[in-house]
């Protein structure tokens, strides 16, 4: 059963706009400030490019967990996965997020060429100290990529990044946000919520349009089911999908 909605305010178009500003600074913050800085402390690449951005996640995490408290509801365990949405999924939903996964890895396999030879002709201009494992038209081989992992000592902390990862966007963005996005904006709410959550990804400018895609399908179902657990499975296959290839490879 969903939880009361008596507590939970509606937002307005502004504050979500606000809300997504915000994010989008965290997560510029800690790309281009944070995780050069953390390189020049004698972290590698990836180390630095991980922990940078889980700090960012803890934080947002952190801001869910407020946001709730600040509702009033009652404090324990059980009432935040009613509140979140995380409190039911039936087994034929799998089904839903593996299509919404598809979707999502799709986006980014179609566009991939295209954002190449946009960047390539200089349409989409990119930072100059862009890591090669971000740049589209320096995309190095699956082999290549698990090989540097392995070099640089990062394997055990993709389960955790992968975690903080989805869990932190997840339990803000469709367990907080999107209720009370539903309240002011009714059947139009995941329009609204897949393009602000999109553009939350500013760090990475470039992927902005497949990102774009999987946002507003995700919201949508997300908004028909009222299951969080769903974007959970989605986002956690699209985003584990890549490091299965490389275990396998």
């Amino acid at each position: 059963m969903e939880a009361s909605q008596n507590s939970v305010k509606p937002i307005s178009i502004g504050m979500s706009i606000l809300i997504g500003v915000i994010i989008a600074g965290i997560g510029m913050v800690c790309f281009y400030y944070l995780r050069p800085l953390l390189e020049k402390s004698g972290l590698s690449e990836y180390q630095a490019y991980f922990i940078s951005l889980s700090i960012g996640l803890i934080v947002i995490l952190m801001w869910a967990v407020l946001l709730y408290l600040s509702e009033g509801k009652n404090r324990t365990f059980k009432d935040f996965l009613i509140r979140v949405r995380l409190n039911h999924f039936k087994p034929n939903w799998f089904y839903w997020a593996l299509a919404l996964a598809i979707i999502m890895f799709l986006s980014t396999v179609i566009f991939s060429p295209i954002l190449s030879a946009l960047i390539s002709d200089n349409v989409i201009p990119l930072p100059n100290d862009i890591p090669d494992y971000l740049n589209p038209v320096r995309q190095q081989t699956i082999v290549k990529v698990k090989e540097q992992l392995i070099n640089q000592g990062v394997i055990p902390l993709i389960p955790v990044v992968l975690i903080i990862n989805i869990l932190g966007e997840e339990i803000f963005w469709r367990g907080i946000i999107l209720p009370r996005q539903e309240l002011r904006h009714g059947k139009n709410a995941f329009w609204i919520h897949g393009i602000i959550w999109a553009f939350t990804h500013l760090f990475q400018y470039w992927f902005l349009l497949p990102i774009l895609i999987g946002s507003i399908a995700l919201a949508y179902i997300i908004q028909r089911t009222k299951c969080t657990w769903i974007s959970i499975v989605a986002h956690l296959l699209n985003n584990g999908f890549p490091f299965l290839i490389m275990a396998i490879a």
